[in-house]
């Protein structure tokens, strides 16, 4: 069996290291990006969305001059299944349902405050027939449409967003991150740098 000698030592541990460091630039792009500390931080999975449970007890309750609606439903946050209770007048944020983006919400104890009256469901036969407000539920309670005065607006999805504390916590962060992934980039460069000099070094005391 050959022995090694003791010049090829060195050089055999720094060609190593030079392999072990270079590895995750051969990786490619994706690994790259999903094991710096900023990908890390900005991957889909860190994202906290917020959208209607699988069953809202969705419910909506007319002002006594029937000049605005409450909707209120129940929230499920993605990130920790938590549900949370919602509401959200109509009227002010129409235009944001449209364009599906988070509403203005209010507490729900409006309901009680504002002695806000429940709307009918259109075609329950327990409604009265001179309400001039009627709602239309789909049958999973994630979409809505209001009869008013005759006239259908909708139907309207219930909000799906991005928790806005999630979105402030990764602009916060992202400097710190950044900051982060170039320090390990130095480091490597100054791994890589030292193992090349080290190697040229031990290829020279070789001869």
């Amino acid at each position: 069996m050959r022995n090694i000698s003791e010049p090829e030592r060195p050089r055999q541990f720094i060609g190593c290291l030079l392999v072990v460091t270079l590895m995750p630039l051969a990786a490619g792009c994706d690994t790259m990006r999903d094991s710096t500390l900023t990908g890390r931080l900005w991957d889909p999975g860190e994202i906290n969305r917020c959208l209607p449970a699988p069953k809202p007890n969705l419910k909506l309750y007319r002002t006594p001059d029937d000049k605005d609606v409450l909707v209120t439903y129940d929230e499920l946050r993605e990130k920790n299944d938590s549900i949370h209770r919602r509401a959200f007048f109509f009227q002010p944020n129409v235009h944001r349902l449209e364009a599906h983006k988070r509403p203005k919400f209010v507490s729900p104890d409006k309901v009680v405050e504002l002695k806000l009256i429940r709307v009918a469901e259109a075609g329950n036969t327990n409604a009265p027939v001179r309400e001039v407000i009627f709602a239309r539920i789909s049958g999973e309670s994630q979409e809505f449409t209001l009869v008013w005065f005759g006239a259908e607006l909708g139907p309207y999805a219930l909000p799906v967003y991005v928790d806005r504390g999630s979105e402030i916590r990764r602009a916060l962060l992202t400097p710190l991150a950044t900051l982060g992934d170039v320090i390990v980039v130095v480091v490597i460069v100054a791994v890589v740098a030292g193992a090349i000099v080290g190697y040229g070094y031990a290829a020279g005391a070789g001869h």
